[in-house]
């Protein structure tokens, strides 16, 4: 909780300014908080090319559970800058088609879209969950966190 509350703080006093700010600042201390090694590239991968041999487009940050399963794709935006939410839910859903996750999550830092990639339809349908750090309750956010992939996958890879 501590964790998330300096967020929040950091969040009100804009201290975010761009997308590596959020990245490695803010996501980043996320996933540590909910057990993901950010020091080790084969679980947390950053600029992940999901397709190499098709395309140089890489993907912010891929969580792998081991052995090398994909768990999650993050796509991550500078605060307020999640302008064009389908284009970015389509660049999401793209990183996704060849090698599936079951979870895929837009944020900008304040805003955190959550997505279970293997329901049926379009993307932007996937959408079962959204977060507003300054605006919901610190227990909501934890419990989003905890059962979107985050807490789940990585409790499954020290199983």
């Amino acid at each position: 909780m501590e964790t998330l509350e300096d967020i929040q703080t950091r969040l009100r006093a804009n201290q975010y300014k761009n997308e590596e700010h959020v990245r490695l600042s803010l996501v980043a201390r996320v996933l540590q908080e909910y057990g993901w090694d950010i020091w080790d590239p084969t679980e947390v991968n950053a600029e992940f090319v999901p397709v190499p041999e098709e395309d140089n487009k890489r993907l912010d940050i891929a969580l792998f559970a081991p052995p090398f399963t994909p768990a999650v794709f993050i796509e991550v935006k500078a605060v307020g800058a999640i302008t064009n939410l389908a284009d970015t839910e389509r660049q999401l859903r793209d990183y996704n088609k060849n090698i599936t996750t079951p979870f895929c999550i837009i944020t900008d830092g304040r805003e955190w879209r959550f997505y279970y990639s293997l329901t049926p339809g379009d993307f932007s349908s996937k959408c079962f969950k959204a977060l507003n750090l300054l605006n919901d309750a610190i227990d909501d956010i934890q419990r989003t966190f905890a059962l979107c992939g985050l807490a789940i996958y990585a409790a499954a890879k020290r199983a």
